[in-house]
């Protein structure tokens, strides 16, 4: 009996340990913040099938990156322009640098990963221009992707952008098949649907991102009214 006593007592026992040594495992596991670096590093592993030195290298320059983005943030902090023309330079450069480790296939490859879609751009100018944390990226990505929904189907497929890159795509005809007075109707709609995407992004910009977002919003419009001035010139010269 003495002896059922003993081996019931030891089972509970390491029972109790294998299950303190679960719940701390779990709970570990929760309150490890996650780690965009980490994260990216790991992406690019997979997709570029790096092996352990590429990865290492690659792992090294970004995080030489990122400090380097703590620094032009502080630097910049109040000219939204600069902060998105060095975020320019720096990804640039890293991407240089990344391109330098890999061979032939992988450079194929990875240069289909950076290329930069007019949504990519958007979501990458707002995010350094405004000096965006993690969590108001995932916010602006959210109400990015609905503009962008929202307003595709409107374009007619002659309009829609051709290609990319990291400055700008290639664009078919200018002039949608109805005319200019079709065009006038797009702008209308498309303005709507871009004042909404504005309000909700301001709702989460602190005093000084709003000021940011004013800058960022006068220079696209700068940039809008150069292009519509080069249009004009196009169809009547």
């Amino acid at each position: 009996m003495k002896k059922w006593e003993n081996y019931m007592k030891t089972v509970l026992e390491v029972s109790l340990i294998l299950l303190a040594i679960i719940l701390s495992a779990s709970l570990f596991a929760e309150e490890q913040p996650f780690d965009p670096l980490s994260e990216q590093v790991m992406k690019l592993k997979r997709k570029l099938k790096l092996d352990d030195t590429q990865t290492t290298k690659v792992r090294e320059i970004l995080e030489k990156d990122q400090a380097q983005t703590v620094k032009d943030r502080d630097t910049f902090k109040e000219n939204a322009i600069s902060l998105i023309q060095v975020a320019y330079d720096r990804r640039d450069t890293t991407n240089t640098q990344i391109e330098s480790l890999l061979n032939p296939d992988q450079k194929e490859r990875f240069k289909e990963i950076v290329e930069m879609t007019p949504f990519d751009r958007d979501l990458f100018e707002l995010t350094e221009g405004l000096c965006l944390n993690d969590d108001q990226a995932f916010t602006v990505e959210g109400i990015l992707i609905d503009y962008y929904n929202a307003v595709k189907g409107m374009i007619p497929e002659e309009m829609r952008p051709v290609g990319g890159n990291e400055k700008g795509g290639r664009y078919g005809r200018m002039i949608p098949p109805e005319g200019m007075r079709g065009f006038g109707r797009l702008k209308a709609v498309m303005k709507a649907h871009e004042k909404k995407k504005n309000k909700a992004i301001k709702k989460i910009l602190t005093k000084e991102q709003k000021e940011l977002f004013k800058q960022i919003q006068e220079d696209r419009k700068k940039k809008r009214k150069e292009w519509m001035r080069k249009m004009r010139e196009q169809y009547h010269p």
